[in-house]
């Protein structure tokens, strides 16, 4: 008995257009399209509802987004996970698509309970999740249900991940420190565990290699994505040799630079007169610290709004399996970065 599998390929369109135009759906096809597929679901006998191997299920109209360990109560104001999420309910409006969230106390909940949301409540998955255990991709590869990888840029090669350019954030704040003159740059990073962090890294190292400049690895500071790491280590750079001290910084994220500039005021210090400073995330803190503070802005509403792309094409095309979609920030000028003081010690 033919499928909807069957009559797609005979009209040379994809399964979903052949169900959207039996389910009715309104511009789901050229009126020429509905006509040749409507005539060939009479010439080959097709009948809805056919329990046969091989036949299309039925859409819901729905993605999922599967989130973990965030806090629902305030996740519209969430500084990353709203922008995004703003992103996939605007782009699945367009679509003509619902949004479901389904959450998890823990990312270890996520991981276990993960397969039974493939179990066809939505017609694609978006996963924002840090990583993905292997047993876990072999299971989702198995359900044929389109998903994408949302943040911590997923590089298994299977895998469909819509993230930031986090090497390119690195390689672009360090820049911009270079063309203002700097050469004593050091990188405030966040864990190195997180391939954000390592990313970011890998950029700071990309950008000071294009100048010619050799790498001091004492000029590397690991951490957290916090204020508290940033006013740490700043206290012991300040209380070391003042030839030592760098002439600019690159926070792997805006709190870090919030610490950082707080230990320069308390030390006596000015921001950027004796130290510049560029952050990595723009923060809304930012534009009224003192000084504003110069950073990477992310387009995070556009990871959301490629995310749902990236699901509508799969759904309507067919996985690419292994498309990585990097969305580069720009840098937002303000008043923490000028050129190197020329009279402090060390420069």
């Amino acid at each position: 008995m033919a499928t909807i599998r069957d009559i797609a390929k005979a009209c040379g369109v994809s399964a979903m257009t052949v169900s959207s135009v039996l389910n009715k759906r309104r511009g789901a096809a050229s009126p020429e399209t509905q006509e040749r597929i409507l005539r060939m679901v009479e010439e080959m006998g097709y009948r809805p509802g056919s329990n046969s191997r091989g036949a299309a299920r039925r859409y819901t109209d729905i993605i999922g987004v599967l989130m973990a360990d965030c806090n629902w109560s305030a996740l519209a104001s969430d500084r990353y996970f709203g922008p995004i999420l703003d992103g996939i309910f605007e782009a699945s409006k367009t679509y003509g698509q619902s949004t479901l969230i389904m959450t998890e106390d823990t990312w270890e909940q996520a991981y276990e309970n993960a397969v039974r949301y493939f179990d066809g409540r939505c017609d694609g998955l978006i996963l924002m999740l840090p990583t993905l255990p292997d047993e876990l991709l072999v299971s989702f590869h198995k359900t044929h249900i389109p998903f994408v990888c949302v943040g911590e840029s997923h590089m298994e090669p299977s895998l469909t991940v819509v993230d930031l350019d986090n090497v390119g954030a690195g390689h672009d704040a360090a820049n911009y420190l270079l063309e203002a003159g700097h050469r004593k740059i050091a990188l405030f990073s966040g864990d190195t565990s997180f391939l954000s962090s390592s990313g970011r890294e890998q950029g700071y190292r990309l950008a000071l290699a294009e100048w010619g400049i050799e790498i001091d690895e004492r000029s590397i500071f690991p951490g957290r994505y916090n204020a508290a790491t940033g006013y740490r280590r700043m206290r012991e750079l300040l209380t070391g040799d003042p030839a030592s001290l760098p002439t600019a910084i690159v926070c792997g994220d805006d709190w870090i630079a919030f610490g950082v500039m707080q230990a320069i005021h308390e030390f006596g210090l000015k921001v950027p007169d004796d130290i510049s400073i560029i952050g990595i995330n723009n923060n809304p803190e930012g534009a009224a610290s003192s000084p504003p503070l110069t950073t990477i802005h992310h387009p995070l509403r556009m990871i959301g709004q490629r995310a749902v792309d990236v699901i509508m094409a799969q759904m309507r095309n067919g996985a690419t399996p292994g498309e990585k979609a990097l969305l580069r920030g720009e840098v937002i000028i303000r008043s923490s970065v000028s050129a190197p003081n020329r009279g402090r010690p060390g420069v």
